[in-house]
């Protein structure tokens, strides 16, 4: 079978040198989801990956992005050229297309799309109206989630996946948002890969790490008062991540030597001390609304470093890993702090035992080889 995939995202690499020229801080979650969705289905299947990478002239240190193709296995990456306003983009990325799915054998062949970004939305639905392919959508979270959106752009998104012919959800609540006419659909809350990583050289005492928004509303700041409450010199916390307001974490951080803030880090730096942490640490507060449509990847990734993972509760993950995960009931600092205390009480034997059954569970549902075999019978209904 032949999965034409629609995306923002790109090979690792590439996006390691994609980030580099912009101005600002991305949000990778999407970037990191995809790129593994695409490795997993390409087990089983030739992947075309056509890439609308985001691009904005105010906000990147390059002018245009270059079209190229690239070559991985069973992958094949199309990057479109990028450059220009609105009006550029509405006249260069439908020919673009049009020209890549002309080169392809289409017998056999269905679309993946991205449910949650309007330029592949709007992409998919007309160039499918020559090429009539089943087209399935992913549906990793709410539009209405996504900061900075408006009421219209959830509600056109919305009507756009009404003409999809199936969907991949990571919740049965996005599952009802986007598939309200029960077509075929499958969920499962998200990917996970196994890796090995050398300890970061920069890593010389014992650590606690956070990696994600840098925003108040995923509880960051109050990860940072529990830290500091526990008054101990002979222990770092190491955060990173995207957003936010840096002035205000720098200030929340204030004179303390052992917060360190690292930026931006590509993925592979991010699991590198995820791998060595005392413990790797979600304080995300928990809302009706996120608990419905919104699954906390960043605990799942956590649990594949094989170190003890803390997170405040989350209705679906906590079925799933009721022992495996240390869970909190609130974002609160009282809350927070007693979490880090009890990872420090434990000895490092205990913390090692408590990763690796973590690690062991979250690899057996939703390693990239076991999500292969979940999805692969479900996608072959449609070409049938």
């Amino acid at each position: 079978m032949r999965i034409i995939y629609f995306t923002t995202s790109q090979e690792e690499k590439d996006y390691r040198s994609f980030i580099t020229q912009w101005k600002i801080s991305l949000n990778s979650s999407n970037q990191n989801f995809h790129n593994k969705l695409i490795r997993s289905l390409a087990i089983n299947n030739q992947i075309d990956v056509i890439s609308i990478r985001p691009f904005s002239r105010s906000k990147t240190k390059v002018s245009h992005l270059k079209k190229d193709t690239k070559v991985d296995g069973n992958i094949t990456w199309h990057y479109l050229k990028r450059s220009g306003g609105r009006i550029w983009r509405l006249l260069s990325i439908n020919p673009q297309v049009n020209k890549i799915m002309k080169s392809l054998d289409l017998n056999d062949s269905i679309i993946i799309t991205d449910t949650i970004n309007t330029s592949i939305a709007k992409t998919v639905t007309k160039i499918n109206k020559k090429y009539h392919l089943p087209v399935i959508g992913v549906c990793t979270d709410s539009p209405s989630n996504i900061s900075g959106t408006s009421k219209s752009y959830t509600l056109h998104l919305l009507e756009e996946a009404k003409l999809h012919s199936g969907y991949l959800a990571l919740t049965a609540g996005l599952n009802n948002l986007f598939n309200p006419e029960n077509k075929p659909n499958l969920v499962f809350e998200g990917i996970v890969e196994d890796r090995t990583f050398d300890k970061p050289k920069e890593c010389k005492k014992p650590y606690f790490f956070f990696g994600g928004a840098l925003m108040e509303k995923y509880g960051v700041f109050n990860l940072i008062k529990a830290f500091k409450d526990l008054n101990r010199n002979d222990i770092d916390l190491y955060i990173c991540g995207h957003h936010g307001d840096k002035q205000r974490l720098k200030e929340e951080i204030g004179k303390a030597n052992n917060i360190k803030f690292l930026g931006l880090l590509p993925m592979n730096k991010v699991m590198e001390y995820e791998a060595y942490s005392l413990a790797s640490i979600n304080p995300r507060p928990f809302s009706e609304d996120l608990d419905r449509f919104s699954i906390p990847s960043k605990t799942l990734e956590y649990m594949a470093s094989g170190r003890p993972v803390i997170s405040v509760r989350n209705s679906i993950l906590m079925e799933k890993f009721p022992k495996e995960i240390i869970w909190i009931n609130s974002h609160e600092v009282s809350d927070i702090k007693d979490a880090l205390k009890k990872v420090l009480q434990m000895n490092e034997a205990d913390r090692e035992k408590y990763g690796k059954e973590s690690k062991n569970r979250v690899l057996e549902l939703y390693s990239i080889e076991s999500i292969s075999k979940t999805i692969q019978p479900f996608l072959e209904q449609f070409v049938k």
